[in-house]
C-alpha cells in the first residue's frame, strides 16, 4: 500500500520525476481541487517509455503540470458535450421503444412471449427483469413509480422506460422483435437494428464514463460499434477510439435535431485542444482524423 502524502510532498515527488512546476501556487490548488490520482490519468501520456516498452515514472522533457491540468479541463468540457448529446438520444429512444412496443401491450416489457424467444430461453430476459425490478424499488425512486404501481399494479411501458438507464434500455431494445428494431433504426437512417444495438451499447459506456467523471478524451471503447459500409466518412474512424462515437452522436442528432448547434460547439472545442509544448499528446490520440471538419457529417 502506498503511503499518504501531503500536497507539498506530492509536488516534490512530481518535481523529482521531471515535472516542470513554474507556478507552485496554481499547481498546489489544482492538486487540492482535483486530486493527485485523478490528474495522474492526464499526465500519464507525458511519461517516458523504457527500452522494454514499459512506462517509466520519469516525465518527458519539458512536461508542465499546467498542461496536464489544461488537458483535464478540456476533457471535462468534452464529457459535458457528450452528456448533452446522449441525453437527447436516450430520451428519443425511450419514446420510440415505448411507442412501438407499447402498441403490442401496455406492459409489453413484462410479457416475455412478445420478445425474441432466444433471449427468454437463454435467461437474458430474466436477468433484465431482475434489474428492472431493482429500478422500481431503489431508494430515492421517483414518486410516479409508487403512484402507477398502486393505481395499475405495474408500470406501463411508457412510464417504465423513464426509469431505465441507457444500458438497460439497450438490452431491452436488443430483445425486441426484429421488425420493431428495424422500424426504429430506419427512423434515423440506420439500415438495421443490429447497428443500432451496437451504437446504444457504446453510447451507454460513453455516458457512464462522462457521468462518473472518468477520463474520456483518449479512452478506448470496450463495447465497440460498427457502421454500415455506406457511412463512408465514419467508417474511416477507429471503433476503439472516442472520436467515432462523437461522429455517431453527430449523425444521430442530425436526424433528431437538424437545427442543433451541438456539432459547432464540439468542433470549436476540438479546435481548442491544449497541445503541449513537447507534443506528447494530440487530438489524434482520441482518433481524430485529418480533414474531418470537411466531412459532410459536420456540415449544416
Amino acid at each position: 500500500m502506498k503511503d499518504w502524502k501531503s500536497i507539498d510532498e506530492q509536488l516534490a515527488l512530481l518535481k523529482s520525476r521531471g515535472m516542470a512546476i513554474s507556478e507552485p501556487a496554481r499547481a498546489k490548488k489544482a492538486l487540492e481541487r482535483f486530486g493527485y490520482y485523478r490528474l495522474s490519468g492526464y499526465w500519464y501520456p507525458f511519461k517516458q517509455a523504457n527500452a522494454d516498452g514499459t512506462i517509466s515514472d520519469q516525465f518527458i522533457a519539458d512536461t508542465h503540470i499546467s498542461e496536464a491540468v489544461d488537458l483535464y479541463v478540456f476533457d471535462k468540457k468534452l464529457r459535458l458535450l457528450a452528456l448533452d448529446a446522449l441525453e437527447r438520444i436516450e430520451l428519443a429512444l425511450q419514446v420510440d421503444v415505448a411507442y412501438h412496443f407499447g402498441r403490442r401491450d401496455a406492459c409489453a416489457h413484462l410479457k416475455p412471449d412478445l420478445l425474441q424467444q432466444k433471449f427468454v430461453k437463454n435467461g437474458r430476459y430474466a436477468k433484465w427483469e431482475e434489474r428492472y425490478r431493482g429500478f422500481e424499488t431503489r431508494r430515492g425512486r421517483p414518486k410516479f413509480i409508487d403512484h402507477n404501481k398502486k393505481a395499475y399494479g405495474e408500470l406501463p411501458i411508457w412510464v417504465a422506460v423513464q426509469i431505465l438507464d441507457f444500458g438497460a434500455l439497450s438490452h431491452l431494445f436488443e430483445m425486441l422483435p426484429m421488425n420493431i428494431q428495424m422500424k426504429i433504426a430506419g427512423k434515423y437512417g440506420i439500415p438495421n437494428g443490429k447497428f443500432l444495438i451496437q451504437w446504444m451499447r457504446s453510447f451507454s459506456q460513453v455516458r457512464n464514463a462522462s457521468a462518473h467523471h472518468e477520463r474520456l478524451w483518449n479512452s478506448h471503447i470496450k463495447d465497440r460499434a460498427g457502421v454500415p459500409p455506406q457511412f463512408i466518412e465514419i467508417a474511416q474512424t477507429s471503433d476503439a477510439e472516442i472520436f467515432r462515437y462523437f461522429c455517431l452522436m453527430r449523425f444521430f442528432l442530425k436526424q433528431l435535431c437538424p437545427q442543433s448547434q451541438w456539432h459547432i460547439r464540439l468542433r470549436d472545442h476540438l479546435h481548442s485542444f491544449p497541445t503541449p509544448s513537447n507534443g506528447a499528446v494530440s487530438l489524434q490520440d482520441m482518433g481524430v482524423l485529418d480533414g474531418w471538419e470537411d466531412w459532410n457529417l459536420w456540415k449544416g
